[in-house]
């Protein structure tokens, strides 16, 4: 951590009433946010610095943490403090381990946290999730827009060679194949593709294994910067496709098969999920090489 960032880091803590930093070690370098545990006194923290300028993520979280107070929502890494100005949020240290194998009751675990925040969806007004789908036609949008941001991608002459040759001879052909067949099946006269707000759900977006603490036998849930109402779909193939972690058939399933919405069946998810999956699972491909 720089000295600029040190100081508003001390400034921040001050202002919530805590002393001075002891020690500061960076835990998470990422595109759109550092993390970082810090000593203070005898207490330990984490410390959550936002990247973007326009500090969407930074309100985003904060609303989301709102929200989750509200409804009562207790098992996640709830924050001590926000501070829009510095971009900065502080939370508990939570002493825990990362899940690293995936069990099927803890699939049912997961499931619940999703079921819960998805009883009182309208106690507050929620923004829609970052990439959230209000009309299914944009599933394919989002894909061929991911595909769009590869295109600009600058690299060095030999790196630039084997890097266009894998856009141009794997991602584009296959989106063409996917599309043509989604096209020639006529599904969207098979089902309605404009979502109201009571036919979306509240996600997390960025969800998976990778965001939960495991201490002791609790889970503890966290990271909301791209929360939101979403279409449920959407969050299924982007947890089946989140590259942290990797899912069986049967757990998959199990995942479905256990979402309790009330607009949505399971059958209609799971079809629907079948229809779409394709063009996520291509559109991490572009996130994973971006």
């Amino acid at each position: 951590m720089n000295k600029i960032l040190f100081k508003k880091a001390q400034l921040f803590l001050s202002k919530l009433g805590y002393g001075k930093i002891k020690s500061i070690k960076e835990i998470k370098d990422g595109r759109n946010s550092q993390v970082y545990k810090l000593i203070v006194d005898q207490y330990n923290f984490i410390l959550k610095v936002y990247e973007d300028k326009k500090k969407i993520r930074i309100n985003r979280e904060k609303i989301f943490y709102e929200y989750l107070n509200k409804i009562e929502k207790n098992n996640t890494v709830n924050p001590l403090g926000f501070n829009i100005g510095l971009n900065m949020a502080l939370y508990p240290y939570i002493n825990g381990d990362k899940i690293k194998k995936i069990r099927n009751n803890y699939i049912k675990k997961l499931v619940n946290f999703i079921n819960q925040i998805n009883k009182k969806k309208n106690f507050i007004k929620l923004p829609y999730a970052i990439d959230g789908i209000k009309n299914r036609k944009n599933h394919i949008k989002l894909c061929q827009y991911k595909i769009n941001q590869m295109k600009k991608v600058k690299l060095n002459n030999e790196t630039m060679k084997d890097f266009s040759f894998f856009l141009n001879n794997k991602i584009l052909p296959k989106f063409k194949e996917i599309k043509k067949s989604f096209l020639n099946k006529n599904l969207y006269s098979s089902y309605k593709t404009k979502l109201s707000k009571n036919e979306m759900i509240v996600s997390p977006s960025d969800f998976g294994f990778h965001n939960i603490i495991k201490s002791k036998n609790n889970f503890y849930f966290f990271d909301f910067e791209y929360a939101g109402l979403d279409d449920p779909v959407k969050l299924i193939c982007d947890f089946f496709c989140q590259p942290d972690q990797s899912l069986t058939a049967l757990q998959k399933k199990i995942f479905i098969k256990n979402l309790s919405f009330k607009n949505h069946s399971f059958k209609q998810l799971e079809l629907l999920t079948k229809i779409f999956l394709p063009f996520h699972t291509l559109k991490w491909c572009c996130i994973i090489l971006n």
